[in-house]
């Protein structure tokens, strides 16, 4: 004997559209993202109090605590400062020096005597505000 009742409703969910959605998702999250570490020097800045904020200039020279140097983010030796700065010079004339903290006063004072004697006379020392 059969009742008549109420049909029963077989809902389905189709899965495929939302496994093409996180699928798509997956691949542009790839491709936008960069996984390359870009290679720096580690610096933590000396403060000041009576810290300026300016402009940023093209020429930048860092030293870390352990000696390393670099001129515009890309590793040199001090003997090779000179050379790479005077170049550079003809165009702007502004250099910032970024030194770690606890870098060696001599280390700092080496690196400001080949930056003079490439000509650099406008060196600012770069610090953080405290």
């Amino acid at each position: 004997m059969e009742f008549e009742g109420r049909a029963r409703i077989h809902s389905h969910l189709d899965i495929a559209p939302l496994i093409d959605i996180v699928f798509l998702l997956l691949v542009f999250f790839m491709l936008t993202s960069t996984f390359m570490v870009p290679e720096a020097i580690e610096l933590e800045l000396p403060e000041s109090s009576s810290a300026t904020v300016t402009d940023i200039t093209p020429i930048i020279v860092s030293l870390d605590q352990t000696g390393q140097l670099a001129l515009n983010g890309e590793r040199i030796e001090l003997e090779q400062l000179r050379g790479a700065i005077e170049p550079l010079l003809k165009t702007d004339a502004a250099i910032t020096l970024k030194s770690d903290a606890r870098t060696e006063v001599q280390q700092l004072l080496a690196v400001m005597d080949e930056i003079r004697a490439a000509g650099g006379t406008d060196v600012a020392l770069a610090t953080l505000q405290k």
